[in-house]
C-alpha cells in the first residue's frame, strides 16, 4: 500500500507551490492511510507514484486539473508494472502509457497508482490470491464486484476522484454496483484499447468511473473530445420512450422527467453465444502460459479456461452468428424505445469470501446481456441505463442526479 504522505520530500516546486494540487494529493494520502487493509492498490511502496506525481508539467488550465486517478492494472502506465492481478505478470515495468491514460494526464490529471483487480479481469468479486482480496469500503460485508473492484474501491475511498476499469461482460459497472458508484461501458471501439491487456477483444472497452454522473461524464468528454452535456430542464425527458427491463425499481424516476414508460424483455438466449465467444478468445489469449503454467493461476480463472478448451472452429463461427442474429432480433425489439433501465446487479450484490463460481452466473447475467448486445450503459450504483450512444446515458443519468436522484445501493 502507498503512502504518500511524506511527498514534500520529493515533490516538484511546482506540486508544492499549487494548493489545490497539493491539497488533492494529500487527501489521497490520507485515504490510501485510512483503507491500507483494503488492498486497494498494487504497487509495494510510495515511490512510484511520488515520483510520477512529483515529475511530470502539470498544465495550469487542464479540464482535469487536480483530479487524482486510478487504473485498473491491466492497462499500461510507463515506469509501473502492468500485473493484470496476476503473479505471471508485471516483472518489468511497462515501456508507454496506454493513450486513454495519457489523455487524462495531458489535461491535468493525477495518477495516484494502479488499481487491483480480480486476476485477469475475470470475476466477479476482486478477490485476488496474489495481491489479496479488494474490500469494499462502504460495504463491509459485501465483496467490491469485479473486476474493476480496485479502481470501484479508490473511489468509495476517497483515494481517488475518478478512475479507469475494463469492462467485457460487466466488470466495470458490477463493482459501480457494489461500492456504490458510477461506471460507463461504452460501446467497443469508441476508445482506443490500446496498451490495455485483452479479455475477449470482441467484447473488451476501456470505461471511467467517479462518484457522480457528473464528473463520470466530464471525463468522457476528456477522453473522447466530445461537447459537454447540455442542462437539465424541468422535465428533460419529455418525449423519449423508456424501455423497463427486470422490474427496474427506479423506472418511476424517468417518468417523473417526462418520459413514457414501456416494459422490455432482455435476451438471455444471447448468453449462451457470448460465452462460448468469450471461452474461445480468452483462452486463445492465454495459450502462452496456460496450460503451461497452470499453477500459476488461481483456482477460479484455471477452472474457466479449462472449461473453455475444445472451443474449435465451427462452434465458435456458430456463435457469432448466433449473436448476430440476436443482436438483430433485439434491436428491431427496440424500435421505439430510446433507453432502457434495469438493475446493475442480476441478484444481490456477492458478500466477502463467498465462492465466486456460485454467484457470478445470477450476479452479472443483466450486464453480460449488455455487453452482449453491444449497447453502451451507465450504471449508477444498482441503476443500469442502456442506450444506443454514450452520450443519450449520460445525460438520461445526468438529468436524473441533477433532480435529485441517488446512487442506488447494492442489494
Amino acid at each position: 500500500m502507498h503512502d504518500i504522505s511524506s511527498m514534500g520530500r520529493s515533490a516538484d516546486p511546482q506540486v508544492a507551490a499549487d494548493p489545490e494540487v497539493a491539497a488533492a494529493i494529500a487527501a489521497s494520502a490520507a485515504a490510501i492511510r485510512r483503507h491500507a487493509g483494503h488492498n486497494i492498490l498494487i504497487e509495494s511502496g510510495p515511490e512510484p507514484v511520488i515520483d510520477r506525481l512529483a515529475g511530470r508539467p502539470i498544465p495550469p488550465g487542464g479540464a482535469l486539473r487536480a483530479w487524482t486517478f486510478v487504473v485498473k492494472d491491466m492497462i499500461d502506465v510507463a515506469g509501473l508494472p502492468t500485473t493484470r492481478g496476476s503473479s505471471l505478470y508485471g516483472g518489468e515495468e511497462a515501456l508507454t502509457t496506454a493513450p486513454c491514460v495519457e489523455s487524462l494526464e495531458l489535461a491535468g490529471a493525477l495518477l495516484v497508482g494502479k488499481a487491483n483487480q480480480h486476476e485477469f479481469a475475470w470475476g466477479v468479486t476482486s478477490e485476488n490470491p496474489h495481491w489479496g482480496d479488494v474490500g469494499n469500503p462502504r460495504h463491509a460485508h459485501l465483496a467490491p464486484g469485479g473486476s474493476s473492484g480496485g479502481t470501484a474501491a479508490a473511489l468509495a475511498a476517497g483515494i481517488a476522484r475518478f478512475g479507469l476499469g475494463t469492462d467485457t461482460g460487466g466488470s466495470v459497472r458490477i463493482p459501480a454496483a457494489c461500492c456504490g458508484v458510477v461506471g460507463l461501458r461504452p460501446r467497443v471501439g469508441v476508445l482506443p484499447v490500446t496498451g490495455v491487456a485483452p479479455v475477449a477483444p470482441m467484447f473488451d472497452v476501456v470505461g471511467p468511473m467517479a462518484t457522480s454522473v457528473a464528473d463520470c461524464a466530464w471525463v468522457w468528454q476528456v477522453l473522447t473530445g466530445t461537447p459537454p452535456l447540455e442542462p437539465a430542464g424541468p422535465r428533460p425527458l419529455a418525449g423519449l420512450v423508456v424501455g423497463v427491463a427486470e422490474g427496474c425499481p427506479q423506472a418511476g424516476e424517468f417518468a417523473d422527467l417526462g418520459a413514457t414508460l414501456r416494459e422490455i424483455a432482455l435476451p438471455y438466449d444471447i448468453l449462451t453465444p457470448y460465452w462460448t465467444i468469450v471461452g474461445a478468445q480468452a483462452r486463445r489469449g492465454h495459450e502462452a502460459t496456460f496450460p503451461r503454467n497452470a499453477d500459476a493461476y488461481s483456482p477460479g480463472v484455471r477452472r474457466k479456461l479449462a472449461a473453455a478448451a475444445g472451443i474449435g472452429h465451427q462452434e465458435y463461427r456458430r456463435a457469432v452468428g448466433e449473436l448476430a442474429r440476436i443482436r438483430a432480433a433485439f434491436a428491431s425489439e427496440m424500435s421505439g424505445v430510446d433507453l432502457v433501465v434495469a438493475p446493475t446487479l442480476g441478484g444481490p450484490a456477492p458478500r466477502a469470501g463467498c465462492d465466486e463460481a456460485a454467484v457470478r452466473g445470477e450476479v452479472g447475467r443483466v450486464t453480460a446481456v449488455v455487453s452482449a448486445l453491444g449497447l453502451p450503459a451507465l450504471a449508477v450504483g444498482d441503476l443500469q441505463v442502456v442506450g444506443r450512444t454514450e452520450a443519450e446515458v449520460l445525460r438520461a443519468g445526468r438529468c436524473r442526479e441533477e433532480h435529485g436522484g441517488d446512487v442506488p445501493p447494492p442489494r
